[in-house]
């Protein structure tokens, strides 16, 4: 039984059952019964003969029927019996809203694996659990409601085409009290707690096979088994379902809170930030945001790219919006001149056509400006999303009829519209016909750039990888920089050329078959880095400043104690960026790239991108243009452009290659890589690389 079809059981058995609806034990009976569940409701109350007017029997194992489904609403130490009575009769889920597990710490983690394990003895490991510490599940859609929360009674359900998933159960509540209270339908409402079993991942991969879904809303602390919540975000990309995201622990304190509420420890945040992106999930910020953006994905077409047209009848709303625009990356543009032509007639000779339109007044006497600026902007190609601002409506102002325009322009053109308003009435109109508002222009500018972001997500996507996550090893061993160096030459990236001399012939004979000048370095595996121990010298020209080079670092190594491993001559290149490209086996989602900033100063200035492997050139291309030093790079005052496609390509590479090698290879660090202006290719000039000391799993499976 897949774990869609979990979540639509027959019959339902409530353990721990209450005669009253308000205790945790009684209110998902109470939900059945109200809320349309056409299956059995089976009380299980050893102590009651009757429970809230149902036969309630002694156990569960003197149930007249096998459940589908269990609800477990007991003391933590009664959980792990109620598992094995949940095996021995054959159900398929198990709902545990007991707490007292891995929240607390190691001896709960420990009896929380317990509990999967037990659970792992159903037949073919038929037996699912939701929890421990969880506020329950729901499907409205059958009325199948195993949960407490209090926030069902106070925003009675509607089916809908919106799933909730969430680690938080009050998180849960309060998406699900939102998006109710905003008129959308709700079908699913998942709590996943401490995840002993079911993950919020797992959880995203199942609803989104429901055909009825078309957004997912997303709360995680931890993101776990992301190969599960990769694999939702291609079904739902091939489905058109938007899945949106808010993950909290963004700083060290949210990561302690997490650790925690949850019993997990949260996953480095900017992973889970590079792993979200490359996969087409939007991040948005809190519980608001969720509920305040879903009806723009829910009712808008996805856009084509990133121009965006404002509209509005106020020069104030006009500049609040081309700030939020720019803040927000979307392109204000020129119009052309066809796009001119065909505004200058739409609008009155005292506007001017330009982006943003400010329509003044227009309106009070000319009503039909705005339907005429729509259908001139409907045929141009001008726009690929739409912001209108009305900050200010009244009489003489047909706000419907506006409206409907809207809704038809977004139907008719497949380009998305926000409109940003600030009373009540007016906000009405819009949604009436499908049209999603909000209260201020960088609020809507922001939803804009939210569904360009999904899209241009998607359309970036590297194709899915076919090996499974690699598996780091249990420790690792450091190369030096000439194995380093030869690991990546292998690799097909780009290194610069050098030889190691270990004895005063080999460095004459390398002066004088490397182009001048050199680099010369230090060689030892136990110092990864060299500058700081004075064992880097620049502009090497003569064999004499080569050979003082390597008996004086042949001193140093000695009184270090560090292994010798002779001296390094590279070519030294020009550069007029240093870049750092790293690569390591994360536990949790496999090979991760890293591109930023280099030099020694590349952990004070943290300007830095990751990326999931395998990813696309494009997706290597957006990364490097995130980064703070990237308006650098372009053509200024006259010289070129750094040509950024081939770090691009390094980068790819170096994913690739990681995976390829199936985690023998751990980590590289190339600090740095450096990069010039015009067509000059990019080197490696250093690099550490660690390589698995012993087997990993992926190799002994191999």
């Amino acid at each position: 039984m897949s774990l869609l079809q979990a979540l639509n059981p027959r019959s339902v058995a409530i353990l721990g059952a209450s005669d009253n609806p308000i205790k945790a034990g009684g209110r998902p009976i109470d939900y059945l019964r109200r809320h349309g569940f056409a299956g059995r409701i089976l009380p299980v109350n050893p102590k009651r003969a009757e429970v809230q007017g149902l036969a309630a029997y002694p156990s569960l194992r003197a149930l007249p029927e096998a459940p589908d489904a269990v609800v477990i609403s007991l003391p933590g130490e009664d959980v792990a019996a109620a598992i094995d009575d949940c095996v021995a009769v054959g159900a398929r889920l198990a709902v545990i809203y007991s707490s007292g597990f891995a929240e607390l710490g190691e001896e709960g983690r420990r009896q929380q694996a317990d509990l999967v394990a037990r659970a792992r003895r159903a037949p073919g490991g038929g037996l699912r659990l939701f929890g421990p510490n969880c506020q329950g599940v729901a499907n409205f859609a059958t009325g199948a409601i195993l949960n407490f929360s209090t926030m069902i009674n106070e925003n009675a359900p509607a089916d809908g085409p919106v799933a909730i998933v969430s680690q938080s159960g009050a998180g849960a509540a309060i998406l699900y009290g939102g998006l109710r209270r905003a008129g959308i339908g709700v079908r699913y409402m998942l709590s996943t707690g401490n995840e002993a079993d079911v993950c919020a991942a797992e959880a995203v991969r199942a609803v989104v096979e429901d055909e009825g879904i078309r957004l997912v809303v997303l709360y995680i602390e931890t993101l776990r088994q992301s190969a599960w919540l990769a694999e939702a975000a291609r079904l739902a990309h091939a489905r058109g379902v938007t899945i949106l995201a808010v993950k909290a622990g963004r700083t060290r304190a949210g990561q302690a809170t997490a650790s925690s509420h949850t019993g997990a420890l949260a996953a480095e945040d900017a992973l889970a930030d590079a792993f979200l992106r490359q996969h087409g999930i939007p991040r948005l910020a809190d519980f608001r945001e969720l509920i305040d953006y879903a009806p723009l994905f829910l009712s808008q077409p996805a856009p084509r790219g990133r121009r965006v047209v404002s509209i509005s009848n106020s020069g104030a709303t006009c500049v609040l919006s081309a700030d939020a625009a720019e803040e927000y990356g979307l392109a204000l543009e020129p119009f052309d001149a066809a796009t001119l032509d065909g505004l200058s007639q739409a609008l009155p000779s005292y506007v001017t056509a330009r982006n943003p339109i400010d329509m003044t007044t227009a309106l009070l006497g000319r009503p039909q400006t705005f339907g005429d600026t729509l259908r001139a902007l409907s045929g141009s190609g001008a726009a690929d999303l739409v912001h209108v601002g009305f900050p200010i409506g009244g009489e003489g102002y047909d706000f419907a009829d506006f409206a409907g325009q809207a809704s038809r322009f977004a139907r008719d053109t497949g380009v998305p519209i926000a409109v940003s308003v600030n009373q009540d009435w007016v906000a009405q109109a819009f949604q009436d016909q499908g049209v999603p508002t909000f209260w201020s222009e960088r609020a809507a500018m922001r939803g804009l750039a939210l569904l360009a972001e999904q899209a241009g997500g998607r359309q970036a996507q590297a194709p899915s990888a076919e090996a499974s996550v690699p598996v780091a090893a249990s420790r690792s061993l450091t190369l030096d920089e000439p194995s380093s160096l030869s690991e990546l030459a292998r690799a097909g990236l780009p290194v610069m050329r050098h030889l190691v001399c270990r004895n005063e012939d080999e460095v004459r004979a390398a002066i004088e078959s490397l182009p001048r000048p050199l680099v010369a370095k230090g060689v030892s595996a136990d110092l990864s880095h060299k500058s700081e121990h004075g064992l880097v010298r620049l502009n090497i020209r003569e064999a004499e400043q080569a050979l003082q080079a390597f008996g004086d670092f042949a001193a140093t190594l000695a009184r270090l104690g560090a292994a010798d491993g002779g001296l390094l001559l590279g070519a030294q290149h020009r550069a007029d960026f240093e870049l750092a490209l790293g690569a390591h086996v994360d536990a949790e989602f496999g090979v991760v790239v890293m591109v930023g900033q280099g030099g020694v100063l590349v952990e004070a200035l943290r300007d830095v991108q990751f990326l999931v492997a395998p990813f696309s050139a494009r997706q290597a291309q957006d990364a490097l243009a995130r980064l703070s030093i990237a308006p650098a790079f372009a053509a200024v005052r006259g010289m070129p452009a750094v040509e950024l496609d081939a770090v691009a390509a390094m980068m790819v590479r170096l994913g690739d290659w990681m995976l390829a090698q199936g985690g023998r290879v751990q980590s590289v660090d190339a600090n740095p890589v450096l990069v010039a202006r015009g067509a000059q290719a990019p080197v490696i000039v250093d690099a550490v690389v660690a390589v698995a000391a012993a087997p990993t799993a992926s190799s002994e499976a191999a």
